[in-house]
């Protein structure tokens, strides 16, 4: 395992998130490229306009969509319910691959059983990356409302704030009940000094595991260099 800790070669892009559209939607990021493109799953709270900061570290050929939702899509009955329907999602963008696939916390635990469902259509997934993801442990799981809302950003309004956190709680809830299956190739996992959760993950790929520690899993700039490399 390595472990990262010096910051200061690293470049910090801070760019905001996008709100979601209304329904389970696909984001484009960046759309141009030639090389297979990257889809990155949205966080606990539905959003994925935060991965627009990843984007600048990740080589410009290839193309980079965020997969997001809202509150006014159907609630899903399971983590494995959800993934198919971001499956069909992310073959009406890219038909029939091969693609990669990308996640932090939450949404690296959903990526993970999108990238399963995708394999068991016979799609070709050539990469997984689990960024601060845990695949026994929900992420946040017993996180007050009053937490998630400090950690939305006060550029969100309180209306817009609750149903984000609507949407985390039910995704909390989901992820209680998740129990992953296999997928087949290669991962990265990069943790959080002290919550390494790459051992866990070896129950639940079939491949080779690159298994990284760093300050923190969800600073695109400190690990969006080893997810280009990983691509």
């Amino acid at each position: 395992m390595t472990v990262i800790s010096d910051l200061s070669q690293f470049s910090f892009v801070d760019i905001a998130d996008r709100a979601p559209r209304a329904s389970s939607t696909v984001l484009s990021i960046r759309a141009g490229g030639t090389r297979s493109p990257v889809f990155c799953i949205h966080s606990i709270d539905g959003r994925a306009g935060r991965y627009a900061a990843l984007a600048a570290h990740i080589d410009g050929d290839r193309p980079v969509y965020g997969v997001e939702t809202s509150a006014s899509v159907p609630r899903a009955s399971s983590v494995s319910a959800l993934a198919e329907r971001y499956a069909d999602d992310i073959l009406a963008v890219r038909g029939n691959g091969p693609i990669n696939l990308l996640g932090v916390s939450f949404g690296g635990l959903l990526a993970h059983a999108v990238a399963v469902a995708l394999q068991l259509r016979g799609i070709a997934v050539s990469s997984l990356a689990l960024l601060g993801s845990s695949p026994v442990q929900p992420p946040r799981a017993d996180e007050p409302a009053d937490e998630l809302l400090a950690g939305i950003g006060e550029d969100v309004d309180r209306s817009r704030a609750e149903e984000l956190v609507a949407l985390a709680t039910d995704h909390q809830e989901l992820a209680k009940q998740h129990f992953p299956g296999v997928y087949r190739g290669k991962a990265l996992v990069v943790s959080t000094v002290g919550s390494d959760a790459g051992a866990a993950w070896h129950a639940f790929v079939s491949g080779t595991v690159s298994k990284y520690e760093v300050p923190d899993a969800s600073a695109f700039g400190l690990v969006g260099p080893l997810v280009n490399r990983h691509l």
